[in-house]
């Protein structure tokens, strides 16, 4: 049933018994099995976004943008303009790169006499001209030495370009964080080793030559972090205890604020806003107006719950035009009494700021406005921020707890060294500013465990990539088979937030994840119940396999889950930081909570579900 319209489109069959399900507008919007019917989040909408920001460009009469393939795999947008003057494609990039995400600008722009249509009216797609990537628009700079001409071919071979000079920016020509996996591969067979990370920060051939022959080193040192005076934060810290809990005083949540309300957590936060006693719901949505911003969130509250809350909007729930990248204290006029920051880029690696941008700035943003209005913030982090153990610079006994910050871990990609900025604004705005805040550091956001729904976006879950390297190897080393993992039900993560933003003012830090764990080697097992055999190997058949898969280009693009995460720390030793949670947990407890185990039948359900919708095909 669509909640918007008695009017029910249906559109091309995927596979026998998948119904892609169309919005009123054509547009699909969502993609997932439920219920015998299959939901899919389409790139077309994105198309359409970045056709509204290019009609806004000056002495543009009319776009459309298409998404192509490279030769050599990977997706990428092509814009066609038309207008009636030369447009300088710099400045447009730029214009969309102002209002839009980077992977958001098309890789290439032609402009044309006129959109070509069909009898319907529609873009004839055979029509256009085909992409072309015109050298002429870069300034072509030859490569000095032998290790910038490899990486000139390299970036040749997979975009399938002529001609890319030592300066040109991988990503800038069409480059994706898949076809970055190619780059690795590709260097590692000329006997030349990059980490997935180096590509990022190196996006050059020049830049990431200069990194391979030493002429710039890598800095696994960071001033920032290490020089840090941590000693407010740990007076903080010292308070965040069972203690504090059980003499304090409980807080009530009032007038609600929700950032990242339509992420896979934030969405599901929302729905535990509305079954508590929180007042008025405003919540920060991103998109060209506010109908379309109620649209969506109504749109991924049907497809969640079931339910549109419809009676709830304009009055509890109210839709405020922006994200965390806007100064909220000018952008959010209300009364508010709690902050609920879920906005984030959950990607670990960005070749430009976006990660810091959202992660540091917008938890900035949120201690701006509580400082200013009074308000309590809730930050939702990661539990990833303890790093990783490098050159054995923590004890091998060391637990990463409530308690703690830093204490030398290595913050190994951008991703987690934004988050730990994040949580360090946060705490030192408590120690120095009088700020009321909690830090809620979540775990591996799984599916939920009342019906196994799982995000929306399930391909770019971290974990859920790297079981399907194993799935797609065949094969897993004896060696990892008791590598333990946890499976936190995005409802129960939800519940417990709401319960934990209530605790008292000291109460700072929680780590809100399933305590109960199971065997990485256990949870494969499940795959024969789908029909899959992995097999358990030794470790050099593994390796064997692995490096088979490299040379297989489809293969190579599936292994980027697994290859973003080897050698971040540059060849040093490297170790897992211990973790866990018994202070939340027991808090927890008290609040009349506790996690559910994780059962084999929710692991089957989960992996079932995911493998009806093609994920480890």
């Amino acid at each position: 049933q669509n909640p918007f319209s008695d009017d029910l489109k249906f559109s091309r069959i995927y596979r026998t018994g998948d119904i892609v399900r169309y919005l009123p507008d054509g547009n699909i919007q969502f993609a997932g099995r439920k219920d015998g019917q299959v939901k899919i989040r389409g790139f077309r909408i994105e198309l359409k976004e970045v056709e509204a920001v290019i009609r806004q460009f000056p002495g543009i009469k009319d776009v459309t943008v298409q998404a192509f393939e490279y030769e050599n795999g990977g997706k990428y947008i092509a814009a066609y303009i038309v207008s009636d003057e030369k447009i300088d494609i710099k400045e447009l990039n730029a214009f969309i790169g102002e209002r839009k995400p980077p992977y958001m600008i098309p890789a290439t722009t032609m402009q044309i006499d006129s959109i070509p249509l069909n009898q319907n009216q529609k873009v004839n797609r055979k029509a256009l001209p085909t992409p072309v990537f015109l050298t002429s628009d870069r300034e072509y700079v030859a490569p000095k030495n032998s290790t910038e001409e490899l990486f000139c071919k390299i970036f040749s071979d997979i975009l399938a370009m002529d001609k890319i000079g030592a300066t040109d920016n991988f990503f800038d020509l069409g480059g994706t964080s898949l076809l970055v996996t190619r780059v690795i591969i590709e260097a590692d067979k000329a006997n030349v080793h990059v980490a997935y990370g180096d590509v990022f920060s190196n996006a050059t051939p020049r830049k990431l030559a200069a990194l391979v022959t030493g002429d710039t080193s890598v800095n696994t040192d960071d001033e920032n972090v290490t020089n840090f005076d941590y000693s407010a934060i740990n007076n903080v810290l010292s308070n965040n205890t069972l203690e504090s809990f059980q003499n304090g005083e409980r807080q009530s949540l009032g007038n609600v604020l929700l950032t990242g309300a339509t992420g896979y957590l934030g969405i599901h936060i929302l729905q535990e806003l509305i079954r508590s006693d929180a007042q008025e719901i405003y919540c920060l949505v991103r998109d060209k107006d506010l109908d379309a911003a109620e649209h969506r969130l109504k749109t991924l509250l049907f497809y969640y719950f079931e339910s549109t809350f419809d009676e709830l909007f304009g009055n509890r729930i109210q839709i405020i035009l922006g994200d965390v990248t806007n100064d909220l204290t000018t952008l959010v006029e209300a009364k508010i009494d709690t902050v609920f920051n879920c906005a984030a880029i959950v990607k670990h690696f960005s070749e430009g700021t976006e990660i810091e941008d959202v992660n540091v700035g917008g938890a900035q943003r949120c201690v701006d406005l509580c400082l200013k209005t009074g308000a309590r913030l809730v930050h939702i982090s990661t539990y990833s921020t303890r790093g990783l153990n490098v050159n054995s610079t923590m004890a091998p006994d060391y637990i990463f707890t409530e308690q703690k910050l830093y204490d030398g871990q290595y913050l190994g990609n951008q991703y987690v060294h934004s988050k730990f900025l994040a949580e360090r604004t946060i705490l030192q705005s408590i120690a120095e500013q009088g700020l009321s805040a909690k830090i809620i550091r979540v775990g591996n956001l799984s599916a939920r465990t009342r019906d196994g729904e799982f995000q929306i976006n399930f391909s770019t879950n971290s974990f859920m990539g790297r079981i399907k390297v194993y799935n797609m190897l065949g094969c897993f080393p004896y060696s990892l088979y008791e590598k333990k993992v946890e499976f936190s039900p995005i409802d129960e993560v939800a519940n417990a937030i709401i319960l934990l933003s209530s605790t008292p003012k000291e109460c700072c830090v929680f780590h809100a994840y399933n305590s109960h764990t199971q065997f990485l080697g256990d949870v494969l097992s499940g795959f024969n119940n789908l029909g899959t055999d992995i097999r358990l190997v030794e470790d050099a058949e593994y390796n064997s396999s692995l490096e088979s898969a490299t040379n297989d280009p489809l293969k190579a693009k599936t292994l980027s889950s697994l290859l973003a995460y080897q050698d971040m720390a540059h060849g040093m030793k490297v170790s897992d930081v211990a973790v866990n949670n018994p202070y939340t947990s027991q808090v927890l407890y008290r609040m009349g909570f506790k996690w559910s185990p994780t059962t084999w039948d929710y692991v089957d359900r989960m992996l079932s579900a995911i493998s009806g919708l093609g994920f480890f095909d």
